[in-house]
């Protein structure tokens, strides 16, 4: 199982190069958006179960999507 999370601010670059004794400084735009979680379960025949919130997922949406989406495969192979 595997998760990642993506929204706007994950695609700056977080380390910087600057000369000696000067800060590294970079200017972003800064834009709000929606942040996406997606989870999976990953098989030897590929994506078996997986789900998409909106937000961040919380323990209790995880335990969902286990009972639900992977142990429910258990059951109809």
């Amino acid at each position: 199982i595997d998760k990642i999370s993506k929204d706007e601010q994950t695609i700056f670059r977080q380390y910087g190069w600057s000369e000696a004794g000067t800060r590294a400084e970079s200017g972003q735009v800064f834009v709000r958006g929606r942040r996406f979680t997606v989870t999976a379960l990953l098989t030897l025949e590929g994506i078996s179960a997986g789900t998409v919130v909106e937000g961040s997922m919380n323990c209790n949406m995880f335990l969902d999507f286990l009972e639900n989406g992977v142990v429910s495969l258990s059951y109809n192979p």
